[in-house]
């Protein structure tokens, strides 16, 4: 039986350890976002670039042009430091029950307005929902339906009839991408007309 490898622990001294000027954290960036090395787009090759200390960049040791990894990124003319949007998303990411922008402004000492500015756009970022379900493997979907509302007052162990007593009901439906991920939503009625229109709008 294949297992999933064990998760090991990232602790906050690791994270500085690790993140501890703006610097290192754009090292990483540029790592991540060009892990085979800059593409140069003046010399059409990958190329030697070498990080240039008065801006967030890095020039090509052949023809000088400049590549910015925060370019397109949440990070993108932001005057928030990299260490601040380091730890901003090392907190979302590792808390499991989440974290409000108000714990974030408390954290990193930005002003609220900044905080959930970053708080949205991490959240964006962490987000997986915006990726059809079934993913690029193409795992197994699922669809049901069910109804749901208030408990059904003096109707003692009458079974529910589809169309008669589930009127006072929200019909949902559920999307089950199979061990997998999940989504919910409401519709106006369970007819096939109506669901395999919403069900490929959620995808």
């Amino acid at each position: 039986m294949n297992r999933k490898p064990k998760m090991l622990p990232y602790t906050k001294k690791q994270f500085d350890a690790q993140f501890p000027t703006d610097a290192a954290c754009l090292d990483w960036l540029c790592t991540y976002l060009y892990p085979d090395g800059i593409y140069c787009k003046n010399c059409e090759q990958v190329t030697k670039h070498h990080r240039v200390k008065s801006r967030p960049s890095y020039s090509c040791d052949h023809c000088g042009n400049h590549v910015h990894p925060t370019a397109d990124t949440i990070f993108h003319k932001s005057p928030t430091p990299l260490t601040t949007w380091f730890y901003a998303i090392y907190l979302m990411a590792s808390t499991r029950c989440g974290i409000s922008a108000k714990q974030i402004q408390r954290e990193t000492g930005v002003t609220y307005k900044t905080a959930w500015r970053m708080f949205k756009q991490i959240r964006t970022m962490l987000d997986d929902d915006k990726d059809p379900l079934g993913g690029k493997r193409g795992k197994p979907v699922e669809i049901d339906e069910t109804y749901v509302g208030g408990k059904r007052r003096n109707r003692h162990g009458v079974r529910g009839v589809r169309g008669r007593d589930n009127d006072a009901k929200a019909p949902v439906v559920g999307v089950v991408e199979r061990k997998g991920r999940v989504r919910a939503y409401t519709t106006q009625d369970v007819k096939r007309d109506t669901i395999v229109p919403d069900v490929h709008a959620a995808d």
